[in-house]
């Protein structure tokens, strides 16, 4: 499978246009529910049940975080030709600057989330209970400054434009997971796994230096832009047709994707729990202290510095194209314009180690005494990811009024807005199903793509309770 440079450029720009990576994410709204058999991910002090997870079906978790949807990239055409083409990007004359920069922030992201468990055993022995676990995850993360926007959108009102902190990551791997945890007094509970680490692919894009400049009719880019890509023993095609760097390097146009395993690692979780008295509950987790190391990673950069004509404006103007205005036309001109605006050149292959986005948990649980089946819960994460770390309080309502049901309500705020959550658990003596989201979905449009903020998940699981 072969993938041009300007669709990865592509993807990392319009975020919020049907493009749907997915990263690991946990259903944190679980982590103070008594019958979540999977709240162990999040902190492993919190495995105190035997179970057996139903095989491809124990936990299921895709989501999203992000604080810009596609309403803020596809607009109404208000063109002669709008019932012929009735829409169009923020590219589109018919659409102000104002109109489009007004709903962006100065740091427009997009994290999405997949967490697949594949296999899950919990069973007790050794003094304590002890895990044996199979996952597929995926973490991506995108970030694009406002002045990237502007710049494309007011091309010439400025001679110069700062587009430093342009940044599109994913990480892609499986995991197998040995664990432990065990009670240490009346008072203390503490748990730890091991996570042997199978790289499927990874890819960073990154700016760390990016001014453009108006030169006469051409635009002059000094850049310091980076990509590494090692996705099944991927390898590089070169565009032959395009001058080399200043320093003779080919200019990369396509990846060409192979097969098998890209990288190996490994990785630790640990956690503790604490409860001073009968009421209260103190907990910390950490999560995905570990690294990849991948034994063949393609890299590239930019040529530092080269000129850029502009963006062709004829497709976005209503009757003057040569083509048509069909969205998906005025997108693929979109991508031609960034893959010259990112010219990047081969620096070979090299190994290369990179870390996981390690996640911080603390939590307190307060349970009623008037009514000990009623819990109330501080929830405090950490994403620690670079220019993509978030962080979340979340207030937590749980009750469990009989055995074999259990409810939890919340309300979160977050680094891309507030979000609510809740999660229904059916707890039989050896069955148990639940499903819950962390945050909801808003308004979508008629393909189920988030029109707004893109903060949305979903997560549900079968597993078969142990005693």
């Amino acid at each position: 499978m072969k993938k041009h440079i300007k669709h990865i450029v592509m993807a990392a720009t319009l975020m919020g246009i049907g493009t749907f990576t997915a990263t690991a994410q946990e259903l944190r709204t679980s982590y103070f529910t008594e019958t979540s058999n999977f709240r162990h991910q999040m902190n492993p002090a919190l495995l105190d049940q035997a179970y057996i997870g139903m095989p491809l079906l124990g936990n299921i978790n895709i989501g999203t975080t992000g604080n810009v949807g596609a309403a803020n990239f596809i607009f109404h055409n208000t063109g002669a030709n709008s019932s012929e083409y009735p829409l169009t990007t923020f590219m589109s004359p018919e659409v102000s600057a104002s109109q489009f920069l007004g709903g962006l922030s100065d740091k427009n992201r997009l994290d999405t989330y997949l967490n697949l468990n594949l296999l899950s055993v919990a069973f007790r022995g050794f003094g304590g209970v002890n895990l044996v676990e199979l996952n597929l995850r995926s973490n991506s993360h995108i970030t694009l400054p406002y002045e990237m926007f502007e710049f494309m959108k007011t091309t010439g009102s400025r001679e110069h434009y700062d587009l430093s902190g342009i940044g599109m990551r994913t990480q892609n791997y499986g995991e197998l997971a040995l664990g432990h945890s065990r009670a240490i007094g009346d008072k203390w509970r503490v748990g730890a796994k091991m996570k042997l680490l199978f790289g499927v692919g990874y890819a960073d894009f990154t700016t760390n230096r990016m001014d453009v400049t108006l030169s006469g009719d051409e635009w002059k880019i000094d850049a310091d832009a980076r990509l590494q890509a090692s996705v099944m023993n991927c390898t590089i095609e070169h565009d032959n047709s395009a001058p080399p760097s200043p320093d003779g390097r080919p200019k990369i146009d396509e990846f060409e994707t192979g097969s098998g395993l890209s990288g190996f690692g490994v990785a630790f979780d640990l956690g503790a729990t604490y409860k001073p008295n009968r009421d209260l509950e103190l907990s910390v987790g950490l999560t995905d202290l570990g690294f990849i190391s991948w034994s063949k990673m393609n890299n590239a950069s930019s040529a530092g510095t080269y000129s850029f004509s502009g963006f062709e404006e004829d497709i976005y103007v209503n009757g003057t194209n040569t083509g048509t205005n069909e969205i998906g036309d005025q997108l693929e001109q979109i991508g031609d314009d960034l893959e010259e605006l990112f010219s990047i050149y081969d620096d070979g292959q090299t190994k290369s180690k990179t870390a996981l986005a390690a996640t911080l948990n603390i939590g307190a649980q307060y349970t009623l005494p008037a009514w000990r089946k009623l819990r109330f819960g501080f929830l405090y994460t950490s994403r620690i990811h670079g220019k993509y770390s978030w962080h979340e309080g979340m207030l937590s309502v749980n009750c469990r009024p009989t055995k074999w049901f259990e409810v939890a309500v919340n309300g979160a705020a977050t680094s891309t807005g507030c979000t609510v959550g809740a999660l229904i658990n059916l707890h039989a003596p050896h069955f148990n199903f639940y499903v819950g989201a962390d945050r909801f979905m808003g308004k979508v449009s008629k393909d189920n793509i988030p029109l707004h903020n893109l903060n949305s998940s979903i997560n549900f699981g079968m597993t078969f309770p142990l005693k």
